[in-house]
């Protein structure tokens, strides 16, 4: 009889810590529900047939629910509760038999019993603390990762306010310096037209004159007459001149007179060469991939290529 209640306490303890061990998927493990948790409690108090009507109404509620994990959670636990009741009646018997050895193997059944139910008890607890511990770690680490992104993003919008403010400034002070040229040459131009209608003879003061006009003429069209050369010879059916100082003032110019265009560019694109800013500002004058290997003087596939990085290059 002894051999027996130690096999059967074993196979039970294997049986049922099978089952409540058992593999879940993941994201389906559920809290504790309220009717275990009242059924553990009241047997912690060794109130156990009042833990066995609470698992029942544990049962109907998860079935009525549809929560799987629930319903065999309370069955498990009702099974083990049921059959310490079962053996506690037993024991009574076997006492009032003065069976002294069934009484003392039920016992030691009872004794593992509870043992079992502690132990699974303590699992469940354990298991759901330590899923509440991965949750708020998840959480942390999301929370963690956002604030990485809202820092790398207020970052890049600062980088582009800058960028932008920079830019706008350069171009200001380009067209300042455009503007006073321009200034310059047309006062110097009145200036020599009221001279020449003077019957004095003014010759040194109108070569000074023209030698301001000149200077400022030269000043002007190092920083945006050439590149304006370039786009009119372009236009005109011209081909890019070789010099890459031709075609660093096309991409000058381009950027003055189309500032809106050029701005999406440096905005949409990473690092654009010379050659790939050339081949979107003929793209944007409305010239074909063979216009552009004419004005390159370089093969079709060479403007294929030059299309293929551009489009790498696209943000």
């Amino acid at each position: 009889m002894n051999i027996f209640v130690k096999f059967f306490a074993a196979a039970l303890l294997l049986l049922v810590t099978g089952c409540t061990h058992q593999e879940q998927p993941q994201g389906s493990i559920m809290p504790t529900g309220n009717h275990y948790e009242r059924a553990m409690q009241l047997c912690e108090r060794n109130r156990y047939a009042e833990a066995e009507l609470i698992l029942k109404e544990g049962e109907l509620a998860a079935e009525a629910s549809d929560n799987r994990l629930e319903l065999q959670k309370c069955r498990e636990t009702r099974f083990l509760v049921a059959r310490i009741l079962n053996a506690a009646t037993q024991q009574r018997e076997f006492e009032m038999l003065h069976d002294h050895e069934k009484t003392a193997n039920i016992a030691q059944f009872i004794t593992l019993a509870k043992e079992l139910l502690h132990h699974t008890y303590e699992q469940e607890k354990i298991a759901e603390l330590q899923h509440q511990y991965e949750k708020q770690a998840t959480n942390r680490r999301h929370y963690q990762l956002l604030a990485y992104l809202f820092g790398i993003l207020l970052l890049a919008i600062l980088m582009v306010l800058v960028i932008l403010y920079f830019n706008r400034r350069r171009i200001e002070q380009f067209n300042s310096i455009l503007d006073l040229n321009a200034q310059t040459i047309e006062q110097a131009q009145q200036r020599i037209e009221v001279l020449s209608q003077e019957s004095e003879a003014h010759d040194k003061e109108i070569n000074r004159l023209n030698d301001k006009i000149t200077s400022a003429r030269r000043s002007t069209n190092e920083r945006l007459g050439r590149g304006k050369e370039v786009f009119d010879l372009i236009t005109a059916g011209g081909k890019l001149p070789p010099s890459a100082d031709d075609e660093n003032s096309l991409i000058e110019y381009y950027s003055v007179s189309h500032y809106a265009t050029f701005h999406q560019w440096t905005t949409g694109y990473d690092h654009l060469t010379a050659r790939l800013y050339t081949y979107l500002i003929l793209q944007d004058m409305g010239k074909q991939d063979d216009d552009i290997a004419q004005i390159l003087c370089v093969s079709p596939s060479a403007v294929r290529s030059i299309k293929s990085r551009v489009k790498a290059r696209k943000k």
